[in-house]
């Protein structure tokens, strides 16, 4: 058997994208995202500090867990039409500041 593996690497700045483009419970997308902090795990999780667009000053934080972030970045990518195979075991890990979204498959 063939295995494929694939890692798609979020950025800080693609990582605002996927949460001002992917609703998350409890973010409100008005808001202005001012620092998004990638915490090692196991599992990795995502720290998100946004400013209130009606409220500047009004700083709010928010932590996403992995398994929101899966759910996510799974969104992220059909909606940027970024095809991910759905048998595929797919994991999530920090790298750096960075966030890895690793996609293995077995071809054949």
């Amino acid at each position: 058997m063939i295995t494929e593996i694939r890692h798609i690497i979020f950025s800080n700045d693609e990582l605002k994208l996927v949460f001002q483009s992917v609703p998350v419970d409890g973010f409100d997308r008005s808001r202005r995202i001012t620092r998004i902090q990638v915490v090692e795990g196991p599992p990795p999780s995502i720290r998100i500090q946004s400013e209130a667009a009606q409220r500047p000053g009004h700083y709010a934080e928010l932590e996403v867990e992995s398994y929101q972030l899966a759910r996510l970045i799974v969104a992220y990518c059909r909606e940027k039409k970024i095809p991910l195979p759905k048998d595929a075991l797919k994991t999530i890990h920090a790298q750096g500041d960075a966030l890895c979204f690793s996609i293995m498959s077995t071809l054949g």
